[in-house]
């Protein structure tokens, strides 16, 4: 899984695994959220998007299961 920093004050940095499609998402706080089924194409929206946070707030969570892991 490649990880990136995020562009947020809450988001410390994002990973992808392209083959499950598995975003994982952690926080500043040290929460780490795994989402499932994530596209590629919104994956790199994602990363291109000026406000992360809103982002997963409205594009990722309310439509992709997740679960937090630490």
């Amino acid at each position: 899984m490649l990880w990136e920093r995020a562009k947020s004050s809450n988001i410390d940095s994002v990973g992808y695994d392209p083959a499950t499609k598995e975003l994982q998402v952690k926080f500043r706080s040290g929460a780490l959220y795994r989402y499932a089924m994530v596209p590629q194409e919104v994956y790199d929206e994602f990363k291109a998007v000026q406000f992360s946070g809103r982002f997963l707030n409205t594009d990722i969570k309310n439509n992709y299961e997740y679960e937090r892991v630490e």
